[in-house]
């Protein structure tokens, strides 16, 4: 369950580090919805390439119809997100 964080209110961020595949098994699409529901912002992490996402069991294309998936495969990609994301 998530909880309210004092500092930043009562809707808390997630983040989330993963190749978004499901190991052949239940992509559960009602529990992303519901931590994008009762979250202020989602990001999903991928370190896959966008061009994979979408491939064998990947259910990245279904996650990221849910949740804000962004590609991070190496520290310039990291630096890059992190700058869009944070107000400076």
């Amino acid at each position: 369950m998530l909880r309210p964080s004092r500092r930043w209110g009562s809707r808390p961020e997630h983040g989330t580090l993963g190749d978004a595949r499901t190991n052949m098994s239940d992509p559960n699409l009602p529990a992303v919805r519901d931590v994008a529901e009762r979250a202020c912002r989602v990001h999903w992490l991928n370190p896959e390439p966008r061009t994979l996402w979408g491939t064998g069991d990947s259910a990245a294309p279904e996650y990221a119809a849910l949740v804000a998936m962004h590609e991070c495969r190496n520290a310039r990609q990291l630096g890059d997100l992190i700058a869009r994301l944070l107000p400076v």
